[in-house]
């Protein structure tokens, strides 16, 4: 347990499903990766670092718990992802503002496509449970959230990374990276660095 949450009853079998099959589950990924970010936040160690999951819950991890960095593979699916904490609270959309688009090129060696029904199977875990999921909900009733058991297993798995359709944008699709499990040959580095004009 941590944060005071009470573990989902699927972590531990999620875990043992993982254990020894992340091996020959995970594969490579190389592609360009978008979030969108608060400016005040936009400097090069803070993009792409994954600490504000020590701080604040997500879908995939409860805070405290591991670094994780949420990106999108699709500008348009980042844009819905940054709005949706807003949204799911009935706040207009101009509250999210200013945002800024940045991205980062990713490259893994240890990635799990949760898109993929075969392997959600072996999981035993559904994509309905994986995007209609109210982590929101169940983390204020003081339990982990099933995406949360789930981020948890495949970081202490050894996951580098993986991918799982978005449940803001319809047919998109978010890369969640492990910042901590990276190996040396692995990255997610920033392509282009922010910079303000002078004023």
């Amino acid at each position: 347990m941590y944060q005071n949450r009470e573990p989902h009853p699927d972590r531990d079998n999620i875990q043992q499903r993982l254990a020894s099959r992340i091996g020959e589950l995970a594969f490579s990924f190389s592609e360009t990766v978008f979030r969108f970010v608060d400016p005040r936040f936009s400097s090069i160690a803070d993009l792409f670092a994954g600490e504000g999951s020590l701080y604040a819950n997500g879908r995939w991890l409860c805070k405290g718990s591991h670094l994780a960095t949420y990106t999108s593979l699709e500008p348009e699916t980042a844009l819905a992802e940054s709005l949706a904490a807003n949204r799911y609270f009935g706040f207009p959309d101009e509250n999210s503002a200013p945002i800024l688009l940045v991205t980062a090129s990713a490259k893994l060696a240890r990635v799990v496509d949760l898109r993929d029904g075969k392997i959600r199977q072996r999981l035993r875990v559904s994509e309905e449970s994986m995007l209609n999921c109210d982590w929101r909900a169940d983390n204020s009733a003081g339990r982990e959230s099933v995406t949360q058991a789930l981020g948890w297993a495949l970081r202490e798995g050894g996951a580098e990374g993986f991918l799982t359709p978005s449940a803001a944008s319809l047919n998109g699709s978010n890369l969640i990276v492990f910042p901590e499990n990276l190996s040396k040959t692995s990255h997610l580095k920033v392509t282009r660095e922010v910079q303000w004009p002078l004023s």
